[in-house]
């Protein structure tokens, strides 16, 4: 089976909740492709954020079991793509050898509300509150699924 790693920063909000709706929705539509995760700037073995845990617990997903990753700590071959939360993540795994050409930046749409929001990436929910947390969760949701056509 492909697997792709979702990374962001700490790997308690945003990739484990990408890595979760991603698994959800490729089980759903047959693509034998899975995901994991993990963090640039982390420990591994701590648990998902309370609020990340809620909000993917909210669309029927479970992150109780997960444990963070540390980037450096694992086996980066085993991937055949890795999909970063922000440029700056997209930079890093650029700067330990991973060519551009297996690397995308997780985009959202541009917010509606404010046309003015034009911030690309997903923007980290951390210290946010619950409602915080759902619309980044939405964010991501919307993303894999413009994402995923295109594996």
């Amino acid at each position: 089976m492909d697997k792709i790693l979702f990374v962001c920063t700490g790997n308690t909000c945003r990739s484990p909740m990408a890595q979760v709706i991603f698994n959800a929705l490729s089980e759903r539509k047959g693509l034998g492709i899975t995901a994991e995760s993990a963090g640039v700037a982390t420990v591994s073995g701590n648990p998902a954020s309370e609020n990340a845990m809620k909000a993917v617990a909210e669309i029927g997903l479970d992150l109780s079991q997960f444990k963070t990753r540390f980037l450096p700590e694992i086996d980066l071959n085993q991937y055949r793509l890795f999909v970063t939360m922000s440029d700056d993540h997209a930079e890093i795994l650029k700067s330990i050898g991973i060519p551009e050409s297996f690397i995308r930046v997780l985009n959202r749409a541009p917010n509606a509300d404010d046309p003015y929001d034009l911030r690309m990436g997903i923007v980290d929910p951390y210290g946010g509150d619950l409602n915080t947390y759902r619309k980044c969760r939405d964010e991501i949701y919307g993303a894999i699924k413009m994402l995923i056509p295109t594996l």
